[in-house]
């Protein structure tokens, strides 16, 4: 090949190029950018998603704390509430005792009666409870015959008898404060009982018990009782405020 014709050659193909080459170049070059672009868009769709399912799962811990903190001050409202409500049983004094209607239950609870027995008398309060919700008698009035009538269950004349009930023993405590929690919902309060002259203490008195000052002494056990009572429901209150 001549010199002008060698170097026209070099000037269209290339030093060593044809155009088949430099087809497959360009075609080479524009799938490299293609794929460029197409890990670069799927890079970008992935921290996209990435940063939604972020945005997703910080979105349901803040909703997860604020239902804790809702819980927390919804238990805490309700514990308050029920407090409160149970703040209905006042500290009545002597005389209010004295008039009361021992035939209305008292509304006291299992662990309200904990806070009032003492000695032999400790582990009588389910029994109480259950009398008070059974028959038409304030438990607080049967609690305290007991504790008058036998020193909280120290001093009995016979087995069990806590309540000076007739010349009898019983099997337990419990067993005495069922029988005498009867008869004093149908034989004393009852106005179709035997023994019945009205339903306060001192009518009660006139039947059950010799001693004229029983009722004196039994009121102020009652008055007592409601006072502890009271006094731990408002000691529970200030905790909670």
């Amino acid at each position: 090949m001549s010199e002008p014709n060698r170097y026209n050659d070099l000037q269209v193909n290339g030093p060593g190029w044809n155009r088949t080459t430099l087809v497959l170049i360009a075609v080479g070059t524009v799938l490299t950018i293609i794929l460029f672009l197409l890990a670069l868009w799927l890079g970008v769709g992935r921290i996209q998603s990435e940063s939604k399912e972020a945005a997703i799962a910080i979105a349901e811990e803040k909703n997860a704390s604020a239902q804790e903190v809702d819980l927390a001050n919804t238990l805490r409202e309700t514990t308050v509430d029920y407090v409160i409500e149970q703040e209905e049983i006042p500290a009545y004094t002597y005389a209010q005792v004295q008039s009361m209607d021992m035939s209305v239950p008292s509304g006291v609870t299992v662990d309200d009666l904990k806070q009032v027995t003492r000695y032999k008398l400790v582990g009588t309060e389910e029994t109480l409870y259950q009398l008070e919700q059974e028959y038409d008698l304030n438990c607080l009035f049967l609690l305290a015959i007991a504790s008058h009538e036998s020193a909280y269950g120290t001093a009995q004349f016979h087995p069990n008898n806590v309540c000076g009930y007739g010349y009898k023993g019983f099997s337990s405590i419990n067993e005495c404060l069922r029988t005498v929690g009867k008869a004093l919902a149908n034989s004393y309060l009852s106005p179709s009982g035997a023994f019945y002259k009205g339903k306060t203490i001192a009518a009660v008195n006139r039947t059950y018990a010799a001693d004229g000052a029983w009722n004196v002494k039994v009121a102020k056990k009652v008055a007592y009782f409601y006072q502890v009572i009271s006094e731990n429901h408002n000691a529970q209150l200030e905790k909670l405020k």
